[in-house]
């Protein structure tokens, strides 16, 4: 098995050592999983949907109350005046209220029975926490995904930036030697006229690459977090390894794993609930109770303070709401059926995702062993160009045409090896395996 391992690295920013001022910092060395672990720790996206999955968490405790006791306590005082006084003859006067009444107890409320209308109401805040839980998970493993991309992308174009530079290099000192011939009447100005247009098209090229290299780590950099100024030196390699791809098996292998399909389950199962919730809304509930405390103002001593209770059973009985049982079962129906058909929508989406990204590894596969090849037939085609000029058989044009032909062969190759990288993680993420170890 062939195996073919380009090793990039790359640095961020230029430093200069100017005398009297500040030393640069030193750059942070990057590897791709410490990238997505960073940005996986500061972005404010995903910190908004964890959040959300704490606000769903609250509200199944809040749901989760009406199933326990409601314990209150109470102290009232009023002074009242003037206060009523009756007169009986034979007996005297007696005081129908005190001027001074108070009134100390405590409560509990409790919930009998409802018909599992409180239960269901929990079940369904358990299930939108998971559906939260869901969203935070697919955020994380997109932007894992926009992260390895753009990593990639940059250790790209920092390879191409290499090639493109040694290939001005040739292109310099091809140019020294043909106004040297020039000089020496060995030559003629289309020589070197030739070289100057090539080395200035090269020269624009990577000018043109520098740009977007340095536009890719500013979008790093803000994916990441980064503020500050510290250069940033990334490490990595791309691997190429054939391997066998069973299209059939990833499909079956995506549809266990995928997040999205967990998501659909997850909203379907509310979606359940919803509907047995809304069932439940027009039954009765029984509830309870108690009051017990102390007071004054009971006859004949009014400023003594007795104890005294209460209790109460309470039934709540719907008899008609507007028909608002029946409209509620209707859209949760409603939202079911919208769900099974995302469902079966999501299944096909799936299925299409990971043939494509099968497609396009082969593509990639296919394109590298090709290259390959042809990068060695290039390879062997400037040796014989730079014997037969030594021995003054092929002009300076035809050797410079030779290079940039190897020059090109490599940048095909590099495009591929690419190409085979993010087919691989297109692949990965198609199929649901994690895309960092």
């Amino acid at each position: 098995m062939k195996k073919f391992i380009v090793c990039l690295s790359l640095i961020s920013g230029l430093s200069a050592s100017v005398p009297g001022m500040a030393q640069t910092p030193q750059p942070r060395t990057l590897t791709l999983e410490e990238a997505v672990r960073t940005v996986l720790a500061r972005n404010h996206s995903l910190k908004e949907a964890e959040d959300t999955v704490a606000v769903f968490e609250a509200r199944v405790a809040q749901s989760r109350s009406r199933l326990m006791p409601n314990v209150r306590a109470d102290l009232d005082y009023s002074r009242l005046s003037p206060t009523e006084e009756i007169a009986v003859p034979g007996f005297g006067i007696f005081q129908l209220f005190p001027a001074n009444n108070y009134d100390f107890h405590a409560g509990v409320s409790q919930l009998v029975y409802d018909f599992n209308r409180t239960k269901e109401a929990v079940n369904l805040s358990r299930s939108q926490v998971e559906s939260a839980a869901d969203r935070w998970e697919i955020l994380r493993r997109d932007l894992a995904f926009q992260t390895s991309q753009l990593f990639s992308s940059i250790l790209f174009l920092q390879d191409n930036i290499r090639v493109q530079t040694e290939t001005i290099k040739t292109l310099d000192d091809h140019l020294a030697v043909a106004r040297k011939k020039l000089e020496a009447g060995t030559a003629t100005e289309l020589e070197v006229l030739n070289t100057q247009v090539r080395l200035v098209t090269a020269q624009n090229q990577v000018v043109d690459l520098n740009d977007a290299f340095e536009k890719q780590m500013l979008g790093l950099r803000r994916l990441m977090g980064i503020e500050d100024q510290t250069p940033l030196e990334l490490r990595g390699e791309f691997r190429y390894e054939p391997q066998a791809l069973d299209a059939e098996g990833l499909v079956r292998e995506a549809g266990q794993k995928r997040l999205e399909t967990k998501a659909v389950r997850d909203m379907t199962r509310s979606a359940d609930i919803q509907i047995r919730l809304a069932g439940l809304a027009d039954r009765p509930s029984l509830s309870v109770n108690v009051l017990a405390g102390w007071k004054n103002g009971y006859l004949p001593n009014l400023n003594v303070w007795k104890l005294n209770y209460m209790a109460a059973a309470q039934a709540n009985i719907p008899i008609f709401n507007g028909h608002l049982s029946r409209s509620m079962k209707a859209e949760a129906e409603a939202n079911l059926r919208t769900l099974q058909d995302r469902g079966r929508d999501v299944e096909g989406m799936i299925r299409m995702e990971v043939l494509q990204a099968v497609a396009g590894v082969k593509a990639a596969v296919q394109k590298l062993e090709s290259v390959e090849i042809n990068v060695l037939r290039a390879k062997k085609a400037l040796e014989y160009a730079k014997s037969r000029y030594e021995a003054g058989t092929v002009t300076n044009l035809d050797l410079l045409d030779t290079e940039d032909a190897c020059a090109q062969a490599e940048l095909v190759r590099l495009q591929a090896l690419f190409q085979f990288v993010l087919s691989k993680l297109t692949l990965q993420r198609a199929v649901g395996n994690p895309l960092t170890e």
